[in-house]
């Protein structure tokens, strides 16, 4: 085959799958540990303006907060993002005790728990009655024959949250024994929630109401009945009324009452943490803020570290102090 022909085949061969074809570019992925609830606002809004903004994937892990923090300790998991549904929770990887997988956490928005509720219910004369004020909320969660559903409060911090609820509406509303006939036990596994079959069976009415966060009506688009602040654990004066509400899961760990909030952290561990500094500084930009209150979510009056505050980026301590 004469040489011009040759060369002639090489440059069309070429032409039609260039190097960078051949060759994938290397993208950046920075792994993020989440909790469910936040799941969907970070998956469809957060991250992809994050994404776009700096070229990463991120590789999100989503399951219950205290599942999480549990797995960090053990090293099992290594995020270089860890986002929990209650700011507590971060105290489970901090400290020698823990590993010291994190320094420091940032609260970062404010949470609340509701009774969410689908348009099926064989009580919905009683959920409208709660709406319009003419029935407590906690005789309807008394009606022979309701089906109650909480979180699991042994991995998910939205399951002692609700366990709170009636610890604290039972010394509110002075009604002894309130939290032991709607809950039973505080482990009560028939009233656990799987995520795959309790939307759906809320839906159709097998579920009568669901004890969750504010963000799963409103991301699911279910209806939901608001519970007074005294009990919801949404508001910050109330701190030293929420104390006194606690509970201790079989591993022996101990959470306490207190405002909701979820939290962020950057683990000491993290495989790239100037990724997971530009992830963490998204939210607390206006910007990302706004994202999280269009999901239901509230900020903060101000932002305040726990922790280390020296081992705290200094980008994102610009952004907590401005």
């Amino acid at each position: 085959m004469p040489y011009r022909l040759v060369l002639l085949i090489g440059v069309l061969v070429a032409g039609l799958f260039p190097a960078s074809a051949a060759k994938p570019q290397d993208s950046k992925v920075l792994r993020v540990a989440l909790a469910g609830t936040m799941e969907r606002v970070i998956t469809r809004s957060l991250g992809p303006a994050f994404e776009t903004e700096t070229g990463y994937t991120l590789d999100v892990t989503r399951q219950p907060s205290i599942a999480l923090a549990n797995r960090i300790v053990s090293g099992e998991l290594k995020p270089d993002v860890y986002i929990s549904s209650d700011a507590d929770v971060m105290e489970l990887v901090m400290g020698s005790a823990n590993n010291d997988r994190a320094r420091w956490y940032l609260p970062l928005l404010r949470s609340r728990t509701v009774i969410m509720h689908g348009t099926q219910s064989r009580f919905n004369k009683d959920i409208d009655a709660v709406r319009e004020g003419r029935l407590q909320w906690y005789e309807l969660m008394q009606r022979p024959g309701l089906v109650l559903k909480r979180p699991n409060p042994v991995v998910d911090s939205g399951g002692y949250r609700a366990i709170f609820v009636f610890d604290l509406a039972e010394r509110h509303y002075k009604l002894p024994g309130l939290k032991q006939r709607v809950l039973g036990d505080d482990h009560n596994e028939a009233q656990y929630f799987d995520r795959t079959k309790v939307f759906p069976l809320i839906r159709d009415g097998s579920i009568d109401v669901f004890l969750t966060y504010i963000t799963n009506p409103l991301v699911e688009g279910f209806p939901f009945l608001d519970l007074p602040e005294e009990v919801d654990q949404s508001n910050p004066s109330m701190q030293k009324w929420y104390e006194t509400a606690s509970y201790t899961n079989p591993r022996g760990q101990t959470f306490r009452g207190a405002p909701a909030a979820y939290a962020v952290t950057i683990p000491v561990a993290a495989a790239d943490p100037m990724g997971a500094e530009a992830f963490v500084r998204l939210p607390l930009s206006d910007k990302g803020i706004t994202m999280f209150e269009r999901a239901g979510f509230h900020r903060f009056d101000e932002f305040r570290v726990v922790g280390d505050p020296a081992a705290v980026p200094e980008s994102i301590r610009r952004l907590v102090n401005r």
